[in-house]
């Protein structure tokens, strides 16, 4: 990269912060409050994101946690707890808790545990743990533990309710046995 390149490309991202800057002052000027979003046009590092209602746009986050709704657009987030409801479009997460329903459209998560429904578009889900689950077109979950198990046409679910149930048992009873022979030394 050229110098004058490198110039350039520090005078863009100064001028986008100074833009959002700019946004959020007018916001608080006509009476709001400041914007719910981290995010923008460039992406954004966040190590934390608290709030009511949170939307990410663009960006990279560790822990994302919001008294009620989640939407995590075209970014990445390590960790998601929400009291409501979880939207991912276009982006990734490593472990979802929501209160409420999940849905997933053009991304993935590690391991999905919903109070409600998750749908999985053109999605994936290593473990999922809902009330429902729905995979649709060209979703796929590898563990699906749930009593309403929904699979539409070029959707899959490589373990159903019953192998899931036993790879959890299994789990539980190698945790135990491991801490009862820890507990003998």
């Amino acid at each position: 990269m050229t110098e004058t390149q490198d110039t350039k490309i520090r005078l863009d991202e100064t001028m986008a912060a100074e833009e959002a800057e700019a946004n959020a002052e007018k916001a608080l000027e006509a009476g709001g409050s400041e914007p719910k979003s981290a995010g923008g046009s460039l992406v954004s590092l966040n190590a934390l994101v608290r709030g009511v209602d949170v939307e990410l746009k663009n960006s990279l986050t560790g822990v994302v946690i919001a008294g009620d709704e989640v939407e995590l657009e075209r970014g990445i987030a390590r960790s998601i707890f929400a009291g409501g409801e979880v939207e991912v479009h276009q982006a990734g997460a490593g472990i979802i808790v929501a209160g409420g329903d999940t849905s997933i459209r053009q991304g993935g998560a590690q391991a999905i545990l919903s109070a409600g429904g998750v749908t999985m578009e053109q999605a994936g889900s290593g473990f999922a743990i809902a009330r429902r689950i729905r995979v649709g077109r060209s979703g796929t979950a590898v563990f699906a533990l749930t009593p309403q198990l929904e699979v539409q046409e070029g959707g899959r679910v490589i373990f159903g309710r019953s192998a899931s149930l036993a790879v959890v048992g299994g789990v539980a009873a190698l945790a135990a046995l491991l801490v009862a022979l820890l507990r003998k030394r």
